[in-house]
């Protein structure tokens, strides 16, 4: 593997955690961010088309909703020097306080995770540098 392939793997792999990182910590704009201005996510069932749908989708999460994703097993492929392809799986642990009556202030009891799946990518450099361009979540597992 090369340099360049290294470097782009990196890359990739940084969008991914910062996309779980910012959702957790409901940074809205960092995790738009991640995406490319025309990208499509496609989420339980429906398709999010570009920046203002993703941002949108993210402001419309319930206040007292506690999310953790747990990322692992990122694998990125380089298919050039101008786009990549990646999977990543993840664990979903969620927790809205307000659906289950408990104290915000507090830890969010833990039941064991809300899904288990996968994250299936691509993955373009933009004139902001790389960003997911495609991202399919598949849930494997949910309860």
């Amino acid at each position: 593997m090369n340099e360049r392939d290294q470097t782009i793997i990196l890359e990739c792999q940084k969008l991914a955690i910062d996309f779980a990182r910012h959702v957790d910590q409901r940074n809205v704009e960092g995790a738009v961010g991640v995406f490319a201005e025309d990208a499509t996510f496609e989420r339980r069932g429906e398709v999010l088309r570009g920046h203002a749908a993703i941002r949108a989708a993210q402001l419309a999460r319930s206040k007292t909703l506690v999310t953790r994703h747990v990322c692992a097993n990122i694998a990125i492929d380089v298919v050039d020097g101008e786009r990549a392809t990646g999977a990543v799986s993840f664990v979903l642990f969620r927790h809205d306080h307000a659906e289950a009556g408990t104290d915000a202030s507090k830890p969010a009891p833990l039941s064991g995770p809300e899904m288990v799946g996968e994250y299936i990518d691509e993955y373009r450099r933009t004139a902001a540098g790389w960003r997911i361009a495609k991202r399919v979540a598949k849930a494997a597992f949910r309860r």
